[in-house]
């Protein structure tokens, strides 16, 4: 009789000790746990900045790829000139580069395929007798700012090489005659805005 009390008082002890600790056990992986999901919630709600760059010409928005188009060129005619307006509206500072894609002046087509940008800058200053520009007046855009990039065009009366003007002067009328519809210029200006400062 004796035996079988002692029995029963071990087996409440056993089960005493080992409902302690399960409850031990469970109270310290659930503040294991706690403290775990605590630090992975911290982590995620870190802050993310803002990215908006737009690009803007004549009150329409654009995509990277630019185009400007003019209608004819002649010795003497008025400088063309037109651009694009770069808004950072973002919470970070922006840079803007760009790259000629492709040229195409009456009859000619040059693209980024067959020359660098450079070769293609290059030619646009040296083989006509017009010349054309491109300028970022602001390559660094800060939080909330506005930067231009402008594009123009110059054929004075005279560019100093006669053969020149005469032969691309009677090629630009023969052309407008031919195609009286189609521009003379079109260029395709890649316009890309950057978190990260291009290498000079």
């Amino acid at each position: 009789m004796k035996k079988k009390e002692l029995m029963k008082k071990t087996k409440r002890r056993i089960r005493r000790s080992t409902l302690f600790f399960l409850i031990l056990a469970f109270m310290a992986n659930s503040f294991a746990w706690f403290i775990y999901s605590n630090k992975v919630s911290n982590s995620i709600t870190t802050g993310v900045k803002s990215w908006k760059i737009t690009f803007e010409q004549d009150g329409n928005d654009l995509e990277e790829d630019v185009s400007f188009e003019v209608d004819s060129i002649y010795p003497g005619m008025d400088s063309f000139q037109d651009s694009i307006e770069i808004s950072n509206s973002g919470e970070m500072v922006a840079y803007i580069t760009y790259e000629l894609k492709s040229i195409k002046i009456m009859d000619e087509v040059y693209t980024d395929a067959d020359y660098t940008n450079d070769e293609l800058i290059e030619m646009l200053q040296t083989k006509y007798p017009f010349k054309m520009n491109f300028n970022v007046d602001q390559a660094e855009i800060g939080i909330g700012a506005k930067a231009t990039f402008a594009v123009q065009l110059d054929w004075p009366y005279e560019s100093g090489d006669d053969a020149l003007d005469t032969y691309w002067g009677k090629k630009s009328y023969s052309y407008q005659q031919e195609h009286p519809e189609e521009k003379q210029i079109q260029i395709v200006v890649k316009i890309t805005a950057s978190q990260k400062k291009p290498q000079n």
